[in-house]
């Protein structure tokens, strides 16, 4: 699948039947994203203590799935559960720390009168398997609904629009709903972007861009604001019943992503005297032959389940250099003559997808520093990350204006998706 984005393109002519006359094509309207902020829900805990702390809750699970009575069988599930945390979780050489706010919810229950030791310093399950999706469900609206109080502060201006982007959670009315009720902004338009996983940034900015452009050329009134904010509650789908490597190897690698930024028409983002914005100048989108079952993302009885086959580095790796070269050609460049001047925002889904796209494209390591320092600073926070890489590049003074801002992700299809920006 191919996505061309009529906003990003040079005006043409086309043709009017019914006069039999040329008409002109209706001026591009530029848009810029800036104003990034992030929301700590909860303080970031440095990846080897986490990686203990999930492995006891792991145990807890486990024993109480298992029926486990005597300490020495909790004990034999316990130490396996460890060893195979040290062997399969990801490494903090490349995630220094996470936000794990599900650690901190009311899923965990204090008991410093424990007789076990664990369970005084960690705490243990309020529900011994774990929750049902509805309480999680609950707990992803409880948070979110947080987050949009504390980006919209009460001395703020409304935006024309907001879009809601998520994919870990869904209820109905969704978060952003209740608090434009509860805050009285009940004109202000909502547009749910969910559930597309690592990508979900992308197709976020394209509404952005038609909501913009839209109002300019077929609407009464211009929109000169859409915010897009990402509440992604990942920790609250750790699979606490599952040892296989590859759920330990996402239950490390996920974390929690929380942040807003708006979608301004140029015209309105220069007027303001801002700088440090991001210029869109072309989306493009593709999903991969033969991929449909190599990555997943389905609700199960307990949590949103994921799989990720091993395969994944390699269909990305094979399909990247056409894909990139196409999508730089959209926004006039040519990718082998500019790459070297070019700023890179990839998502990094992990150590190993970097590395593959990396050698492929053929560019420096320096090249992908700001994407291995999100990865290492936050861990992966799904469709959250590429605009935490954004949020680096828009202020960074290292980087100036003019630069060539090549981003893209990676999610179920297996869809590969990204965007040419322009610093301003």
């Amino acid at each position: 699948m191919r996505i061309l984005d009529k906003f990003s393109n040079p005006p043409s002519p086309r043709a009017s039947g019914a006069a039999g006359t040329i008409a002109a094509r209706p001026q591009a309207v530029p848009v810029v994203l800036s104003d990034f902020e992030t929301i700590e829900v909860t303080a970031p805990v440095a990846q080897d203590d986490l990686k203990q702390v999930q492995a006891h809750f792991m145990t807890l699970a486990q024993c109480a799935a298992r029926h486990a009575a005597t300490p020495a069988e909790r004990e034999r599930i316990g130490q396996t559960l460890h060893e195979r945390m040290a062997r399969y979780g990801t490494s903090s050489e490349y995630i220094a720390r996470r936000q794990v706010s599900v650690l901190s919810s009311r899923f965990v229950k204090r008991d410093p009168g424990s007789e076990s030791e664990s369970i005084r310093r960690y705490g243990d399950l309020r529900n011994p398997t774990g929750e049902t999706l509805d309480e999680r469900m609950n707990l992803f609206e409880e948070i979110a609904c947080g987050v949009f109080e504390r980006v919209y502060r009460e001395a703020e201006a409304r935006p024309d629009d907001i879009v809601h982007v998520s994919c870990s959670g869904y209820v109905s009315p969704s978060p952003v709903q209740i608090f434009l009720s509860r805050r009285g902004w009940l004109d202000v338009g909502v547009t749910h972007s969910y559930h597309m996983g690592c990508y979900g940034a992308f197709p976020a900015v394209r509404t952005a861009l038609g909501l913009v452009g839209s109002s300019y050329v077929s609407l009464p009134e211009r929109k000169s604001r859409v915010d897009l904010v990402h509440t992604e509650f990942l920790s609250l789908h750790f699979d606490l019943l599952g040892d296989e490597p590859d759920n330990i190897v996402t239950s490390t690698l996920f974390a929690d992503g929380f942040i807003k930024y708006t979608a301004y028409p140029h015209a309105e983002f220069a007027k303001e005297g801002r700088s440090g914005g991001l210029k869109v100048l072309a989306i493009d989108e593709r999903i991969l032959p033969d991929s449909l079952p190599e990555m997943t993302l389905r609700p199960g009885p307990l949590q949103f389940d994921m799989s990720l086959s091993k395969r994944v580095p390699f269909m990305i790796r094979d399909s990247i250099v056409d894909f990139v070269r196409d999508l730089c050609s959209r926004a006039g460049l040519d990718f082998e003559r500019d790459k070297a001047a070019m700023t890179f925002a990839i998502h990094p889904g992990g150590p190993a997808i970097l590395n593959q796209i990396r050698g492929k494209l053929g560019i420096d390591e320096t090249a992908v520093e700001m994407s291995r320092r999100v990865l290492h600073e936050h861990g992966n926070m799904a469709s959250a990350t590429a605009p935490h890489i954004w949020k680096l590049i828009a202020e960074s003074q290292a980087i100036r204006s003019g630069t060539k801002v090549l981003s893209m992700a990676f999610g179920p299809g297996l869809t590969v998706i990204g965007a040419v920006f322009e610093k301003v």
